[in-house]
């Protein structure tokens, strides 16, 4: 399993790592998910952000909306693509609807069979076991998101967007225990258990 998890996958730095890292986009093939956003406004990505990006990259690019489906019929649209790319937004939306359409049972052997999972913001921090930071999440807080497991992928937290300034309040209210600090432009690729850090390591464990 190879997990490509940025603060912002659209900013350029992120998105060069990441084409380094695939070797190019030209003809791969990418499911890409912006459902977390439809949690926030429904539609918004529509307007810019990521979309308008990776339909410029080369790739093939697959359009899955999770609500469309609402089973594990969507499954058959993410299997056996290159990229799975789970776009931000809303935690907690993102999580319901990847149990609803089952994805939480079938994404890891997806993934092992080496599609490469790609979050950028929520989509970075629904890959951990628990969402202890979604609940207070510095302006952008969702009471009761926490109640809902994450996927489990990862043993640790990822604080997306993360300025400086916020360092003592976060310290102050994560109570996990080990949470990545990462900038945009920054992001880690996690392989075989393996963290590789691109940019800064920045750490709060407890």
């Amino acid at each position: 399993m190879k997990l490509f998890l940025a603060s912002e996958a659209k900013h350029p730095n992120s998105i060069q790592a990441l084409e380094d890292n695939i070797g190019g986009f030209e003809d791969k093939t990418i499911a890409y998910i912006p459902t977390a956003a439809n949690g926030e406004t429904w539609g918004s990505w529509k307007e810019g952000g990521s979309w308008n990006l990776v339909q410029t990259l080369g790739a093939n690019i697959t359009l899955v909306q999770l609500e469309d489906y609402r089973n594990e019929s969507v499954v058959d649209l993410i299997q056996g693509k290159d990229i799975v790319w789970f776009a931000g937004g809303a935690a907690s939306y993102l999580l319901y609807w990847i149990r609803r359409c089952q994805l939480d049972k079938r994404l890891k052997s997806i993934l092992d069979n080496g599609t490469l999972y790609v979050g950028s913001s929520v989509g970075s921090m629904i890959t951990c076991t628990k969402q202890t930071i979604t609940d207070w999440y510095l302006g952008e807080e969702e009471p009761g998101a926490s109640v809902i497991p994450g996927l489990g992928f990862v043993d640790f937290e990822i604080y997306p967007h993360y300025e400086d300034i916020l360092h003592d309040d976060i310290k102050k209210k994560f109570s996990g225990n080990k949470l990545y600090l990462l900038k945009n432009g920054e992001a880690l690729i996690v392989e075989n258990n393996k963290v590789t850090v691109l940019g800064e390591e920045r750490i709060i464990t407890n």
